[in-house]
C-alpha cells in the first residue's frame, strides 16, 4: 500500500473514532458519523480492505435509515455497490444500483435516475457475462446507433491515432435490440496485451 494511502487510512480511522464517541449525542453527530463511515468505506476499497469497507458502509446505511435521510441513503447503497463490484458480485451491485434508483425515483431526480439504470445495466451485462465490463462501454451500447450490434473493449495502448488495429480489441460486447449489453462476450483470440518493460 502507498504512503499516502496508508495515510489516508491512519486518518480516516481516527475520525471513525472521534465521530462515533460524538454519534450517541444527536441526529446531527449521527448524521456526521455516517457521512465519515461513507467515506471510511472509499478509503478501505481504496486499499484493498473490502470487509472494513463493507462494514463501514453497513453501518452508515443504518444510521441514515434512522435519520430518514434518503440521499445519505443513497450514497451509502452507492458504496455499497462500488464494493461489491470490486468482487465480483455483479448482481449484488445491481441490487443496491437499483435500490438507489427507487430513492431518486421517489426524489424526482432524474439525472441522477439515468446514471443509475446505465449502472444497473452494466452491473447485469457483468453478472451475464462473468466479467466486469467497463463503464464506457455500456455508455457506448446506449448511445450507438440502431443496427449496431456490438461494442468493443479496446487496449488504449495499442491504438496509434484514430486506428485500432484488431490486435489492439481485447473483446466484443453483444448490443441488444433495447440497447443494452446482453451479456453475451466474445474474447478476440487474435489480441495480445503489450508487454510491460
Amino acid at each position: 500500500m502507498h504512503r499516502k494511502l496508508r495515510r489516508e487510512v491512519r486518518d480516516v480511522e481516527k475520525l471513525i473514532e472521534e465521530s462515533g464517541r460524538q454519534a450517541a449525542a444527536g441526529p446531527a453527530q449521527l448524521a456526521d458519523h455516517a457521512a465519515v463511515l461513507v467515506r471510511a468505506g472509499d478509503v478501505y476499497r481504496s486499499a484493498d480492505r473490502l470487509q472494513e469497507a463493507s462494514a463501514c458502509l453497513t453501518e452508515a446505511l443504518d444510521a441514515y435509515r434512522r435519520l430518514d435521510d434518503l440521499p445519505g441513503e443513497m450514497r451509502a447503497l452507492t458504496g455499497m455497490s462500488l464494493v461489491l463490484r470490486v468482487q465480483d458480485r455483479f448482481a449484488e451491485a445491481a441490487d443496491c444500483y437499483r435500490r438507489s434508483l427507487a430513492i431518486a425515483e421517489g426524489l424526482g431526480w432524474e439525472e441522477t435516475r439515468d446514471a443509475l439504470q446505465w449502472r444497473i445495466a452494466a452491473m447485469e451485462a457483468a453478472d451475464r457475462a462473468g466479467i466486469d465490463v467497463p463503464d464506457d462501454l455500456v455508455k457506448a451500447a446506449l448511445h450507438g446507433e440502431p443496427g449496431e450490434d456490438w461494442v468493443y473493449e479496446i487496449d488504449g495502448a495499442r491504438v496509434k491515432g484514430d486506428h485500432a488495429p484488431p490486435e489492439a480489441i481485447i473483446r466484443a460486447w453483444q448490443v441488444g435490440p433495447d440497447r443494452l449489453l446482453t451479456g453475451v462476450v466474445i474474447p478476440n483470440a487474435n489480441y495480445r496485451a503489450r508487454k510491460k518493460r
